[in-house]
Parts: C-alpha cells; structure tokens; sequence
C-alpha cells in the first residue's frame, strides 16, 4: 500500500493527508496525530468478545457508576436516564479504557512506561490508574491546561511536561518521546482502550434491560464504538445515537464521507470533544451500524451544563453534557416517551473556568441579561433603576456608568447593567417593563453559535 504525506489548507488549518490506493483520504492536524488516530497497516473492529474480556480485568478496578433517573423528565416528553461517568475516581469515563490497556499490557509498560499528550481526562486516568499499577506514566499537557490539573497529575507520582500552546504540540513532543526512547505512546483509538469504554454500555443494559435508545457524546468515536459493540450485543433493539458539536462534526463528515476525514478544531465549551478526526479503528467499528449522529449547538451545551448543575445536582463539562444537550435542542422527538440514556463521560471542570462556564449557561438560557438604559445623571436615576430591578424579582450582577463616551446631552449617562432572572419567561416579562419605562433602552444577548451580539 502506497502512503504519501502532503500538507494541505482547510481554512486556517494545516493538515497531512493519507492517500490509500482506493483513493479514500485521511485528514490530521499532524503527522503524531495521523499515528495516533489511524493505523493504516491495519484496522481493529472491535467484537462483544473483547468488551467482556475487558469487563473481567476491570472489575475491581473502577466504579459501576449510578444510572439515574433525570429530574428533567418531568418537565419533558422525554423518559431521560443519566449514566453519571462523572462520578468514576477520575472524574471520567476515560479510566474504564486505560485501566483496561494497562492490566493487559502491564509487563509491556511497566518496563516501557507510557507518555501521555492530553487536555485532562486521558492525563489524570492515566497517572491514577499508573499509580495503582505500578506503571510509570509521562503526561504532556499543553500551556493552556488549568494548573490544578498539572498539580493533581504530579500528586498522583507522574511526571509531567507542559509543552506547546495546543494538544496538537504536546501531541508532536510526546510522538518524539516516544520515537527516543521506547515509551508506550497512549492512543485513544487503541483497542484494549475502546474495550474497557465499552463496559459503560454493559452495565447500562444491566442496569436499564428495558432502555430504548443510548445517547454518547463523540471525541475519538471511541466510547461511541464500544457502547455500540455492547449494545448491539445485549440488546439489538436498542437504538445509539452519536452527539457532538456542531462547531467540530468530524464524525458527521466521517459518515458521509464513508471514511475518517479531518476537520478544524474551533474552541468550543465541549472541549473534551476537540479532536480533529476519528480513529480508524472506532469508525471501522461503527461504520454502518450507527442509528443517528447527532450536531450540537454550543448554546444548547451550555444550557445542559446548567440544567445538570441546578436539577441534577451534578458537575459536569461541556463534553459529558453534550448527550443531553441533543435532547434538550429537540434533534431526537422520535425518542419522546421512550427510555432513553444520556451518558454524561465526564465532570473535570477547572474550578477557575467553572464561573465563566455557568455564566455563558445562564446567557444561553436567556436568564443573564445585558442591556443599556439612558438615566438623569443624579442620584434619582440609579435610585429609579435599582427600585425597578428590585420590583422585577431580578438579581443584578453588575452596574456600569458611562458619562463620556455617548452621543447625548451632558445631563444624561447611560448604564450598563448585567440581571440574572429566574427563566426565561422571567426574562421576557423583566424586559418588557424596562422597554415600557425606558423605551431607548438596548438588550443584548450572546448566541454562542455565531458569537454575534443580537440587539
């Protein structure tokens, strides 16, 4: 088989690409992530066989997180189960996977060690799981990786190198660890990784014999890949949807295509999601079994990360949430009245990044509002607008004059102002009555999808 190596533009991305001699293409960001995510001498399709051998060696290993039923059903059409993998020692759905790689691997690594690139939940799974094995195991986290991260990995006896502004970079440092000095470079597409992911969706058919259709968010395809094996194992009435989101669909453009295809990664709140491209061995896997692949808006993610956080009582990132976010955007009303399972892969929210993290839940939700009012430059006219506030019910978060930089008369300032209200009908109301007695006033509301400021 022929294999060349060309760079190529998408966008403000440079890529490689693979040539294959059926003239299918496959697009990375770099030459280590082409080696992390496709093996082009060969191609692994993961069997129930392997799920289950996984199954054995793990057991003792992780927790058989709960399956809950979400308080949100209530309010919805939907019978909506949380699979609560934010609850696993690491906070990550992740740990099922490497666990796995490392008992079945232990003499390879504890003679090799491993090297690790990773944004959070591979890193922390890796050096706790390392710790309880005895495997010495390398993290290489980019620049822009919260420090309590870095901090929790060296607690857990790793060593950790901070190395590039991007996965992409930790990604090329690791390969060249690995190329040096023999160190077991960790590839989420690996195998003995999608078979210890894929007892998530055992014991959801354990737990739930009657569910109806499984939700996964999508990085890797991974998780997506070996939930499927399982379920179409143990139950093949049961429906798997894919979710991702929409600013980074490299599963949606791998389906369409017929093969894995590279995609730019853009920032988004799912961040544990933001690999340019699947595995070959995961979309080799779910080639022509998948049900669904589901497309997020970001602002419908940012709205699950609060209703999980309010309702729920639980803490999860954007990429755990994603699944749920499908559900609460409507993408599946052929699911209403079934019983469906989110599984929600992950909780590691940097305590720094959680108050902005809510922040843009409340704007997506319509229940953060900024808006601008011309007020008589006295007192009276904050003392006006903070009464009116206080009639409202709403909660003001912040207040800022501006005397100087307006086009009207010198008597006249405008404020800034920020107000949380309860919802989005709250919202509506709190809006109208400043409209009413201020009718200059201007409302601005953040769409996460377009970043465009819509007055």
């Amino acid at each position: 088989m022929k294999v060349e190596e060309c760079g190529l533009r998408m966008g403000e991305l440079t890529v490689k690409c693979l040539f294959y001699a059926d003239d299918q293409v496959i697009l990375a960001s770099s030459a280590a992530e082409l080696q992390m995510m496709c093996d082009v001498d060969k191609v692994h399709i993961l069997t129930f066989a392997d799920v289950k051998q996984a199954a054995e060696r793990i057991e003792d290993g992780i927790i058989h997180t709960p399956l809950c039923e979400a308080k949100i059903s209530k309010c919805m059409d939907y019978e909506i189960y949380l699979k609560c993998e934010n609850l696993q020692y690491t906070g990550s759905c992740a740990e099922r996977g490497i666990r796995n790689m490392f008992v079945a691997r232990h003499e390879e690594l504890c003679t090799c060690g491993v090297i690790v690139p990773s944004i959070g939940d591979l890193a922390i799974g890796a050096a706790y799981h390392g710790e309880s094995l005895g495997i010495q195991v390398t993290v290489v986290l980019p620049d822009r990786t919260p420090p309590a991260l870095a901090q929790r990995c060296s607690e857990l006896s790793a060593d950790v190198v901070i190395c590039g502004e991007t996965l992409e970079d930790s990604t090329n440092y690791a390969k060249k660890v690995h190329m040096e000095t023999g160190q077991i470079l960790l590839n989420p597409d690996d195998p003995d990784i999608m078979a210890g992911l894929g007892t998530v969706g055992m014991e959801i058919i354990t737990q739930l014999p009657e569910v109806d259709a499984v939700i996964v968010p999508v990085a890797s395809g991974s998780l997506l890949a070996a939930v499927l094996v399982a379920c179409n194992k143990l139950k093949c009435s049961c429906l798997v949807y894919g979710a991702e989101c929409s600013k980074v669909p490299k599963m949606m453009k791998a389906c369409q295509a017929g093969h894995p295809i590279g995609v730019p990664v853009v920032p988004n709140l799912a961040e544990g999601l933001n690999t340019c491209i699947v595995g070959r061995n995961s979309f080799a896997t779910i080639k022509g079994r998948l049900d669904r692949m589901l497309e997020v808006d970001e602002s419908y993610i940012a709205r699950a990360i609060i209703t999980v956080l309010e309702r729920e009582r639980l803490v999860a990132d954007g990429a755990g949430v994603c699944s749920l976010a499908a559900v609460i955007q409507g993408l599946v009303p052929e699911l209403r009245g079934k019983r469906t399972v989110c599984v929600i892969t992950g909780g590691n929210v940097d305590s720094s990044r959680l108050a902005r993290t809510i922040h843009r839940g409340l704007s997506a939700c319509g229940r953060l509002l900024r808006f601008a009012v011309p007020l008589a430059d006295n007192r009276t006219g904050l003392e006006n607008l903070a009464k009116i506030i206080s009639d409202e019910h709403a909660v003001m978060k912040s207040l800022v004059t501006e005397q100087m930089w307006v086009q009207s008369d010198v008597g006249t300032t405008w404020a800034n102002v920020v107000v949380e209200t309860a919802n989005e009908e709250h919202s509506e109301n709190f809006k109208d009555r400043i409209r009413h007695l201020y009718p200059s006033a201007r409302f601005a509301i953040m769409d996460l999808n377009d970043k465009k400021c819509k007055r």
